[in-house]
């Protein structure tokens, strides 16, 4: 009773008590520095006894090394040092864009003078705003937001800009001409009027569907000619040639799954190197990966580490059978087939031969596809400085 009415004072008096356990006729917890001062009176009152088992926390760790000048000279420095980096910038992050790759905005924001490095006391969040609005007129908003070291500029970009100007590229006049040569498989028009039919051979640049619409009158003569943007599904059937050579001897690595790692560290533009062994293995794979130092989320240092790990391998001689090359050589046409299908492309016909010798294995053959071969190419609205030709928004034929 005098354990659970020990307890009972504690919360009544609101001495917070923690990660309470019983282990048999004990209690265990934790307790703070200053609850632990008002037990005493709770004792004498409940007639229980009470012992601390280990004290933690920053206050007795001070205690414990008061004494050592060491110690205090080594916080003091390591304090100075925090205090210094939290007056830069040491991180600067870009997103929302699409129509600027990160990298292009960092450069410019480098050469305003934004960068790790980049004194906080000299810097404003709502004048680089202003001179990316200025500098760039297709981002429409753009937010700098700094948080400890690290710097935030998301950017979003005209959208409206940009829909004006394909939806200008849209009403503009054009014809559908071909990208490459070919037979002619089918031919769908929206708009426009068909300049081929199925069948007809065609070349790089000859006009599929014309922009120009001729309107004839009862006599069956051009009584008006109306400029529209053509739109159509225009396949044409064309040949790739195809060939792979390999040779059947190559070379295999045998990972062994033994590893060794070696640290740098990169301060501010300088490299560190960790002393480290010689490697004992022969031969290795080397992979590096970058680790940015932070203190939470927000307190970005400049500094890297660069963590190496050489990975041992055995490297062997292998060679193919006849059988194997073949296989081999069926799976790389295979992947050069789906990358195509992948594109919308139709695989007619494969007529590839694969042969193999001693020495290495040749896939050779034309294969033969269907693929769409229309694109697009401005037409004026006036032509040769002849009369002006009625300029109408595309109509789809239904």
């Amino acid at each position: 009773m005098n354990q659970e009415r020990f307890l009972n004072l504690c919360a009544a008096k609101q001495i917070l008590l923690w990660n309470i356990k019983r282990e048999g006729k004990h209690y265990i917890f934790y307790i703070s520095r200053g609850g632990y001062k008002e037990l005493q009176e709770i004792s004498e009152k409940t007639g229980s006894t009470f012992r601390c088992i280990q004290k933690k926390g920053i206050p007795y760790l001070f205690c414990r090394y008061k004494k050592r000048k060491c110690f205090a000279l080594a916080l003091l420095f390591c304090t100075a040092i925090f205090i210094v980096m939290s007056c830069f910038i040491w991180q600067v992050q870009v997103t929302g864009s699409y129509g600027h790759s990160e990298e292009e905005l960092l450069d410019y924001l480098e050469k305003k003078g934004v960068h790790s490095g980049t004194k906080i006391s000299g810097f404003s969040c709502a004048r680089l705003e202003e001179q990316i609005r200025k500098d760039f007129e297709d981002i429409a908003w753009v937010s700098c937001e700094r948080k400890g070291t690290l710097l935030r500029v998301r950017v979003k970009e005209t959208l409206d800009k940009r829909d004006q100007k394909e939806g200008e590229m849209q009403e503009s006049p054009c014809n559908l001409i071909a990208s490459k040569k070919g037979r002619i498989a089918s031919i769908l028009v929206r708009s426009g009027s068909a300049k081929v039919k199925k069948g007809d051979k065609v070349k790089p640049g000859d006009v599929l569907i014309s922009g120009i619409v001729e309107i004839k009158d009862d006599e069956g003569e051009i009584a008006e000619e109306t400029l529209v943007r053509a739109q159509g599904d225009v396949y044409a059937i064309s040949k790739i040639k195809y060939e792979d050579c390999f040779p059947l001897i190559y070379y295999k690595k045998n990972y062994t799954g033994k590893t060794e790692k070696s640290y740098r560290f990169l301060i501010n533009g300088y490299t560190i190197k960790m002393p480290e062994r010689k490697t004992a293995y022969a031969e290795y794979d080397e992979q590096s990966r970058e680790i940015l130092l932070h203190i939470g989320p927000q307190f970005y240092l400049p500094v890297s580490l660069f963590v190496i790990t050489k990975a041992q391998c055995q490297i062997s001689k292998e060679s193919y059978s006849v059988s194997q090359a073949k296989k081999e050589a069926r799976k790389r046409l295979f992947l050069f087939l789906k990358e195509y299908e992948r594109k919308g492309v139709v695989i007619l016909k494969n007529n590839v031969r694969i042969d193999s010798d001693k020495n290495e294995c040749t896939a050779r053959g034309i294969i033969k596809i269907k693929e769409r071969v229309g694109k697009v190419q401005e037409i004026p609205s006036t032509l040769d400085g002849e009369k002006d030709i009625k300029q109408e928004p595309a109509v789809l034929n239904r």
